[in-house]
């Protein structure tokens, strides 16, 4: 790998002094007398700790920073050409510094902070919180937001050239995460944390921290259920981006979390591994394009409940090659793919997976789900039996009128046939009993 030039960070750049620099300014601004002093929960006690003006450059932003897990993977999948321990290697380097205060300006404007700042009567009223190496433990965003708007309007947002800050003491990773947990999660997870950028954030900790699930969970409050379901959301997710080739685009799926919420929560319903594979590969169909089923969150529980009919109308309308290589299904299904059922889920999981005939598969998937909502409309009337009879005739006459071609498609209608005539001997003989 070539080396890359990676400059560091002159003392009164807009994104960090040098650390001995940073250690000196906290130094001295410590050593003044009456400091004002703010009470903060830590390392289990109660702690008045000064609180001290320092230039608004000083500050580093930290790197490990839950509401951008996201982003920061995505803005690597996107910028391919950047080191990939951007955000993983050194915090001192200023190419990571300036892009996390790009990303944290997005969350800024995400939450209108941008708005809330740009009224010079807003100035700052609760001090941020560093740790003892000059790295923003909590206040990230609103230190981007004071940056961005005095340097792009110095004179106007002077009041920002120094700030107020606690320096906390000499603490552990986990120190700072039970603080972080406590100052943000707790009380705004939700308004704050897309889904993804949570579930990423608690792999990150898992992984980087080697922090296990029980003590996460206990960390913020979080019920174990809640937790698998909020990782088993996030792996779906995953799968659905690189199988459209938009690994780590998470802002793709970050308003989709009722929609992965209910893909984990139907498909743990089913039964089958074949039936459960076919009922994912459909829901992403659906995620790609849901115009043809409204509303995704309703939707998915819907093809989970009629994914029989579903099956059973995409078997017979999308092209299905049986015989084509199965891409590792022997092994899902549990090897030894030898009846007609079997290949007829893997021919159809082949198929969905197949973008052009993905379209096909919504539109299909509509019809079905759209006649499964007005059949449930309809049952309760007295007329039912009447109108469905009527509808099915409708539908066999157009047919017998302008189905009978020389290029019909004809494999499967003779099964259909069949079934119809099952159904008609079922309601001639409930006539004959009743009417």
């Amino acid at each position: 790998m070539p080396d890359i030039y990676l400059p560091d960070t002159p003392k009164g750049s807009r994104f960090g002094w040098p650390r001995p620099a940073r250690l000196e300014e906290f130094k001295t601004r410590l050593e003044a007398r009456g400091l004002a002093t703010d009470r903060i929960v830590f390392q289990g006690l109660n702690q008045d700790l000064p609180i001290i003006r320092i230039p608004i450059d000083l500050p580093k932003y930290r790197l490990v920073n839950g509401r951008t897990a996201s982003l920061q993977v995505e803005h690597l999948a996107i910028n391919a050409d950047l080191r990939p321990d951007l955000f993983t290697g050194d915090p001192e380097m200023w190419d990571a510094q300036e892009v996390q205060h790009e990303l944290l300006l997005k969350l800024g404007r995400l939450s209108d902070l941008d708005d809330y700042f740009e009224d010079t009567t807003h100035k700052q009223v609760n001090p941020l919180l560093l740790d003892e190496e000059g790295f923003v433990v909590n206040g990230n965003r609103r230190l981007s937001m004071w940056r961005q708007l005095l340097h792009d309007e110095p004179q106007k947002y002077g009041h920002f050239e120094h700030i107020e800050v606690v320096v906390l003491p000499h603490a552990t990773e986990k120190d700072i995460n039970r603080l972080e947990a406590q100052l943000q999660i707790e009380k705004d997870i939700r308004a704050d944390y897309s889904w993804d950028a949570q579930a990423n954030m608690m792999i990150a900790k898992m992984e980087r921290d080697d922090i296990k699930a029980e003590e996460l969970c206990k960390l913020y409050k979080m019920k174990d259920t809640d937790f698998a379901q909020l990782l088993d959301m996030r792996a779906y997710a995953d799968e659905y981006l690189r199988s459209r080739d938009k690994a780590n685009r998470w802002s793709e799926v970050s308003s989709q979390e009722h929609t992965f919420q209910r893909l984990v929560q139907s498909r743990s319903k089913l039964s089958g591994v074949g039936r459960k594979e076919i009922f994912k590969e459909a829901a992403f169909a659906l995620i790609d394009d849901p115009t043809a089923v409204g509303r995704l969150y309703i939707a998915i529980p819907e093809l989970a409940a009629n994914l029989d009919k579903v099956v059973e109308r995409l078997a017979s309308e999308m092209d299905l090659d049986t015989d084509a290589p199965d891409d590792g299904l022997e092994d899902l299904f549990g090897g030894g793919l030898s009846d007609e059922s079997d290949a007829q889920q893997t021919g159809l999981i082949q198929a969905l997976k197949d973008p052009a005939q993905r379209a096909q598969a919504r539109e299909a998937i509509g019809d079905v789900l759209e006649t499964e909502r007005q059949v449930k409309k309809d049952v309760k009337k007295a007329g039912y039996l009447l109108d469905q009879c009527a509808k099915a005739n409708s539908y066999l006459t157009a047919a017998a009128k302008e189905g009978l071609r020389p290029e019909s498609k004809l494999t499967g209608v003779a099964k259909q046939l069949d079934e119809i005539e099952t159904r008609v001997a079922a309601i001639r003989a409930y006539l004959a009993e009743h009417a």
